[in-house]
């Protein structure tokens, strides 16, 4: 056999390969794709593609990695409106990078802001006419606000203190839009102990700070207010306090045209702490991450100013961002914090939303020492 047609033979056996990888085939369930962010401790972070279907034979495997470099830091993804662009922030430089796909695949990373301009690269928040998107930089005290077609730059939200109100290590940000309003977490100062117990209420429309409120039971112990998420449906937003373990309600009020804050559940009493994530799940119940020891709250939302704690679903330490399945047959935890010793189990867990029970664990990621740092499905709108 010549060398033409040894050629022609192994590049048949590739494509063969590559179908049967990634071809649905009758009978076999399909993969359930998801984008992954992840940290390295002795070699680059990057982002990588793996399969959640827990029945899908690849299920649990990086079908593809794309390095960043070392020390890149990767940390919130998020699609755009129409899931026609993905984004994720990173605590180091840049601080923002468009991912580009082909298809199912990952093809580069482009770097979009520096970490000069933004330091410590948060959370995105995109409008619902898809025109525009904030940014919050923990490390810089501010939000930058960006014109989402071109993904520039054009304004800043900034009032470093004195100034009064003053926004200060901003982390989380929602909006409510009907009511003009933008929420944002002052949550703590990177690379020390100095933490918030603050958010932002801001005019969204001029970028107005119109108050600064304090969401702490002791003004002596800084909670550090860190995500927040708004009701679909209604301006009722939900904000974890980190440091405290509390969950609070924001509440908004037409009458005086302002929020009404108040704590709504404590972790302490079943012995939780470092609140976390908050997703409305596909029952229309409130799902609250804790990353000690590691779960997730399920509240019901009957009375959605005062939520009705239902059950702990299973996780592991560190256990932080929440995805659904399509079908709602499934939740999806990713179990790390930042690498922090005790809640970095750097692992996914899969459970079961009919019964409760964890069905199924990915340890791709720290079988190669690596940590997952945040997540969504391929192709999925939001956060």
């Amino acid at each position: 056999m010549n060398l033409n047609k040894l050629l022609i033979l192994a590049a048949l056996v590739v494509l063969g390969l590559l179908a049967y990888l990634w071809l649905p085939r009758p009978g076999v369930p399909e993969p359930l794709l998801a984008v992954v962010d992840y940290t390295s401790a002795d070699g680059p972070d990057g982002i990588a593609v793996l399969d959640l279907n827990p029945s899908s034979p690849t299920f649990g495997r990086l079908l593809q990695r794309l390095p960043l470099g070392p020390g890149a830091v990767p940390h919130h993804l998020y699609y755009n409106r129409d899931g026609s662009r993905l984004y994720t922030t990173s605590l180091a430089d840049p601080a923002l990078y468009r991912v580009e796909l082909s298809g199912e695949r990952l093809v580069e990373a482009v770097p979009l802001v520096s970490a000069e301009v933004c330091a410590v690269g948060e959370d995105l928040y995109f409008t619902e006419d898809g025109t525009t998107f904030y940014m919050t930089c923990m490390g810089s005290d501010r939000v930058l606000v960006f014109d989402a077609r071109s993904d520039e730059v054009r304004g800043r939200i900034e009032a470093p203190p004195p100034a009064e109100p003053a926004l200060v290590n901003p982390h989380g940000i929602e909006a409510y839009e009907p009511i003009d309003r933008l929420l944002v977490t002052n949550t703590l100062r990177p690379g020390t102990n100095e933490a918030r117990s603050t958010i932002n209420v801001i005019e969204r429309s001029t970028g107005r700070i119109l108050s600064t409120e304090t969401l702490a039971r002791d003004p002596e112990q800084p909670s550090a207010p860190v995500e927040i998420t708004f009701l679909p449906d209604r301006p009722i937003a939900y904000i974890s306090a980190m440091l405290e373990g509390t969950l609070w309600a924001a509440v908004w009020d037409e009458g005086s045209q302002s929020f009404e804050f108040a704590v709504v559940d404590d972790g302490a009493e079943r012995r939780q702490s470092w609140p976390l994530e908050i997703a409305v799940g596909p029952d229309g119940n409130l799902y609250v991450s804790f990353a000690q020891p590691g779960g997730v709250n399920v509240y019901s939302l009957e009375d959605p100013k005062r939520p009705r704690f239902l059950r702990t679903l299973p996780a592991e330490a560190g256990a932080h961002h929440i995805v659904f399945s399509p079908d709602g047959q499934y939740m999806f935890v990713q179990n790390n914090l930042l690498g922090l010793e005790g809640m970095n189990a750097g692992t996914i867990s899969v459970v079961e939303l009919a019964t409760g029970q964890r069905v199924a664990t990915v340890e791709a990621f720290r079988e190669r020492g690596l940590l997952p740092t945040s997540f969504v499905l391929l192709g999925e709108p939001g956060h």
